[in-house]
């Protein structure tokens, strides 16, 4: 007896643990469940009868009784009818309907990506008890098997393509981009891959032979694989020409010329900012970093948040581009003496003077730089006072810059500036020049500056030079300074008498300033 009703406890036990174990598997979601394989179910369906006339047309129809887990993505003999008007090899098509492993409900999550019997992705999206493939809809899910589950959908799919087919797709509004990332292309025999058929009469070994294509961008964001989960954002023709145009006038703004180098800087930055190592949810908050290590700000760079559902990933287009000021401004730099440009009718509204008795262009000194063929004449402005207790000698101005008239003859321009955070330099006739004290805007920046040693005050002898010279840098760091506002716009500086050092009158001579993006001038 004691034999008996410990068989019996067993058994119950093992009936429980299945049915825990079937319940756990499936869940609570209804299911028809069939002992006969994928083909034998889809053909005991009448509705199924043209999928699967396809099926065994093009000699997939064997796969679905083997013995394999796969998943089939079902349509009806209605939907079937739209086979042959996909553009797309039919095979091709169908092998998208099939992918390998069970998925049925209680698997199907939003976000994941199963792949199929041609290569690529299908992307699930759930909501609540709807479930999306691709652009389809399940109508009938949970359809389980001896071998797998069929899932009924309401359209045939239409296989999504990668990044990299979309972008090798893309027509003449598009072609910017497009050719840039092709022009990196390179094509290269692939050894390991490829199988040894024969020898040469020299005795070289004879390939059937593959051959890769590889780009730089692959190694960062593989837009190719379809092993890969990628994010582009997309920017058509008239968005780069718009982002280069709005540059041209900003480099005129500062008197800068858009050149050819220019240019190439701003096309590096472009196509490594748009490619993403990860799918990017949200495209219009808080700053993120691209796979080249580009930063890319949503506050400043515009994108529509509707994206294309790729393969590999997801692509969002651009509607608006900007070049971070830190990445194509390398500096903004004008010299003081330009004041003498400046008719005297028009100085006043420039330039402030306070307590000064003499001011006057000057030439200090002239150098010749061989190695760059450069000679020139360092040309101050020379600004003197009275050493009068409690009333220093100061030049408050609006920066300028030159330009040539029509006429042939030289006029100046106020500059104008990007707003943001930059570093200013400036450079002095600094032997035995006095303290100075620093304005920007009305706010000081330093105060008593020592700017009597030559390194790296004398002139624009220091500080990222021209290579192999002492010509053209940025001089000495003064202070990093905020440019406040929204808009290009003109400043001040103001540079004050701040005591004497060695020298032995009140003077100030200024050479030039500059103005260099920080890494926070985006």
């Amino acid at each position: 007896m004691k034999q008996i009703i410990y068989t019996a406890v067993c058994l119950l036990t093992i009936l429980t643990s299945c049915q825990k174990s079937w319940n756990s598997h499936y869940g609570e979601e209804e299911a028809t469940v069939s002992s006969l394989n994928l083909l034998d179910y889809l053909k005991s369906q009448p509705q199924y009868s043209s999928f699967v006339a396809k099926l065994e047309e093009y000699g997939l129809a064997e796969e679905l009784s083997r013995d394999q887990n796969l998943t089939i993505w079902a349509v009806s003999n209605e939907k079937m009818a739209a086979l042959n008007s996909l553009g797309e090899d039919s095979k091709f098509i169908l092998r998208y309907h099939i992918n390998s492993l069970t998925y049925d409900n209680t698997k199907l999550k939003s976000g994941l990506r199963v792949m199929t019997f041609n290569g690529k992705y299908l992307t699930i999206d759930k909501e609540g008890t709807m479930v999306r493939v691709g652009d389809a809809t399940v109508v009938k899910g949970n359809q389980l098997c001896k071998n797998g589950v069929v899932h009924e959908i309401d359209q045939l799919l239409s296989p999504d393509w990668s990044i990299y087919e979309y972008l090798e797709g893309l027509g003449h509004d598009y072609s910017i981009i497009r050719d840039t990332i092709l022009a990196m292309n390179d094509t290269i025999f692939d050894l390991e891959n490829s199988i040894p058929i024969g020898v040469d009469p020299t005795g070289n070994t004879v390939y059937d032979s593959v051959y890769v294509i590889t780009n730089p961008v692959f190694e960062k964001a593989n837009i190719r694989s379809e092993f890969a989960n990628v994010t582009m954002f997309l920017p058509s023709n008239a968005v780069i020409e718009d982002c280069f145009e709005n540059l041209g006038v900003l480099y005129d703004q500062f008197g800068k010329e858009f050149l050819e180098t220019d240019s190439l800087k701003a096309y590096t930055w472009i196509k490594e900012a748009i490619f993403y190592n990860r799918l990017v949810e949200d495209v219009t908050e808080g700053d993120i970093t691209s796979a080249f290590g580009r930063l890319w700000k949503p506050s400043v760079q515009l994108v529509d948040s509707d994206f294309k559902r790729m393969s590999n990933g997801r692509i969002y287009e651009v509607t608006h581009l900007k070049i971070p000021n830190n990445i194509h401004i390398d500096m903004i730099k004008q010299l003081f003496h330009y004041w003498e440009f400046v008719p005297d009718a028009e100085k006043e509204a420039l330039f402030t003077l306070n307590n000064v008795t003499g001011i006057r262009p000057h030439d200090e000194t002239t150098v010749t730089f061989p190695t760059i063929g450069v000679e020139l004449t360092y040309r101050t402005l020379r600004i003197e006072g009275g050493l009068i207790e409690g009333q220093p000698i100061s030049i408050e101005f609006t920066p300028i810059m030159l330009e040539r008239h029509p006429d042939g003859s030289t006029g100046y321009k106020v500059v104008e500036v990007p707003p943001g955070e930059y570093n200013l330099y400036m450079g002095f006739h600094a032997s035995n020049h006095p303290f100075v004290n620093i304005y920007v805007d009305n706010k000081p920046v330093a105060q008593k500056l020592n700017v009597e040693p030559a390194t790296p005050w004398n002139y624009d002898r220091n500080t990222n030079v021209v290579p192999g010279t002492r010509y053209n840098g940025w001089g000495g760091l003064v202070a990093p300074v905020m440019i406040e506002g929204d808009e290009v716009r003109s400043f001040k500086i103001k540079v004050e008498f701040a005591g004497l050092g060695k020298g032995k009158v009140e003077s100030i001579i200024p050479y030039h300033w500059t103005l260099v993006p920080t890494e926070n001038n985006y």
